[in-house]
């Protein structure tokens, strides 16, 4: 779990939005973010705010990825993996749904 997570919020729709809005103007996006939030740690969680903190996917909780983002030179939100899709996903259990960007993972639990 995501260690700033806060006990009984569901971000979901905070992280379907924002991953809706990939390709748009950064500033734009946070805006209507934040209006909507009483806290705007949470998009931190998904949108990198420096190189270093760039990650082709990110965890939430326990079974849920959700794709890296971050802002591009042209102040637009970008994917840091833009290829990266469930199909490459592969679960660490077989006994839970594994999701990314909320559609269940396709591949099998391999036991590796």
């Amino acid at each position: 779990m995501h260690q700033g997570k806060r006990r009984g919020r569901d971000y979901t729709p905070l992280f379907r939005f924002l991953l809706s809005r990939v390709g748009k103007d950064w500033a734009a996006v946070h805006s209507e973010a934040v209006s909507r939030l009483d806290d705007e740690a949470p998009i931190f969680w998904l949108v990198a705010r420096t190189e270093a903190e760039q990650q082709s996917s990110v965890l939430m909780g326990q079974n849920s990825y959700y794709s890296g983002l971050y802002v591009d030179d042209d102040n637009r939100l970008a994917k840091v993996d833009p290829a990266l899709s469930v199909e490459q996903m592969e679960p660490s259990c077989s006994c839970c749904t594994h999701t990314f960007n909320g559609i269940p993972f396709t591949r099998p639990y391999s036991g590796r």
